[in-house]
């Protein structure tokens, strides 16, 4: 357990500094990051309060009477992490004690397959549509999980379960070609068969701000050389594009094809709004997401024009909105481009109206 403490000025009833203590508790949320779980809080001794508890669902928001008008009041907030259990190879491992070989296929030439899903009220959205494209990119690279896709569901509900997760949480299924006896790339040298992983995370979406892209020099590439279709343990592609980005000050890289035309970002899939039209990538360079093709069939389904098409930058600038679709984020807005603001810079109707029927189908498939 760990302890912050911090002070404000409380001024008629009105924090001194804004969004304190409320601000304060989010400020250590940001410094020490998703793994820990338990918040409270104690203000100048009057007891202490739950502020978050990601196991059993505490208030994200508290109100506490008594604390003295025009004094300066002391905020005293304790951390508490609970041990997330891991699924290594048919056992449950808790976090801080998992373990993979020096000599896993994944660990040293990123030869192996992932997928990610995302827990909703108990159940996992889309889990089938997920499972089968992990089996596929799986028979892709000549990898046999060595698992029916029934045992690798079975796996990732035992691993729910002893997290005792039923809502707010993400899933990470990595599969690798399993250990080598020697370190070097032939598959051949794998002798053990394979390792399958699942990380499990607490994980609360926020409503994101819109965020900012730079176009980056990193393509996506032909399948006859790394076919970005396959949600490969190989991402140094995109880790570079994305480091490009933050480098020039953005929150992501937006690719292109390798004929110049717009594709995806280094971890999402990309679509502008214009004129009332839905537009993305023709998919032909890009992992055809879940979440993209849900949204495609939204579109559809609510007589929204939507094309899968080519387009360039020129036409990336001046779109009217611009967002992202992925398993963790659903939908994000994204408010500028290489520095020039989309729209109003803000998150648009288009797409506030998608993200809404993307959570109606959410608790459609999820009830």
């Amino acid at each position: 357990m760990d302890a912050y403490s911090d002070y404000f000025y409380n001024d008629e009833g009105s924090h001194g500094r804004e969004n304190e203590p409320e601000g304060f508790v989010n400020e250590v949320k940001d410094i020490i990051g998703k793994t820990v779980n338990c918040f409270t809080l104690n203000i100048n001794g009057l007891g202490w309060f739950p502020v978050f508890d990601s196991y059993a669902k505490g208030k994200e928001y508290i109100e506490i009477d008594n604390i003295p008008l025009q004094k300066w009041v002391n905020v005293i907030l304790t951390t508490q992490t609970r041990s997330v259990d891991l699924y290594i190879d048919g056992k449950l491992v808790p976090r801080e004690k998992a373990k993979v070989s020096v000599y896993d296929s994944g660990f040293m030439l990123g030869d192996g397959v992932w997928e990610g899903l995302r827990l909703y009220n108990n159940k996992w959205a889309f889990c089938n549509e997920h499972i089968d494209r992990l089996f596929e990119a799986a028979l892709a690279i000549d990898l046999d999980i060595g698992l029916e896709k029934s045992e690798v569901i079975e796996a990732l509900m035992m691993t729910q379960k002893s997290n005792n997760m039923t809502n707010d949480a993400h899933a990470r299924l990595m599969i690798t070609r399993g250990p080598k006896k020697r370190p070097f790339q032939h598959p051949a040298l794998s002798i053990d068969g394979p390792t399958f992983v699942i990380i499990m995370e607490h994980s609360v979406p926020k409503i994101p701000r819109p965020i900012s892209l730079a176009t980056v020099p990193h393509l996506r590439g032909l399948p006859m050389t790394q076919d970005p279709k396959l949600n490969s343990h190989s991402k140094l592609n995109c880790i570079l594009a994305c480091i490009a980005a933050e480098k020039a000050g953005a929150d992501e890289a937006l690719m292109l094809d390798i004929n110049g035309f717009v594709n995806t970002t280094n971890a999402c899939n990309f679509f502008v709004v214009k004129k009332d039209e839905v537009w993305t990538s023709t998919g032909d360079y890009c992992m055809n997401g879940i979440t993209r093709q849900k949204v495609i069939d939204i579109c559809r389904a609510e007589r929204i024009p939507v094309y899968e098409k080519n387009f360039s930058l020129v036409e990336a600038y001046s779109a009217d909105e611009a967002f992202l679709t992925g398993t963790f984020g659903a939908q994000t807005p994204v408010g500028c481009i290489d520095g020039r603001t989309i729209g109003t810079g803000e998150l648009g109707p288009t797409t506030e109206h998608i993200r809404e029927l993307y959570k109606l189908l959410i608790e459609k498939e999820c009830r």
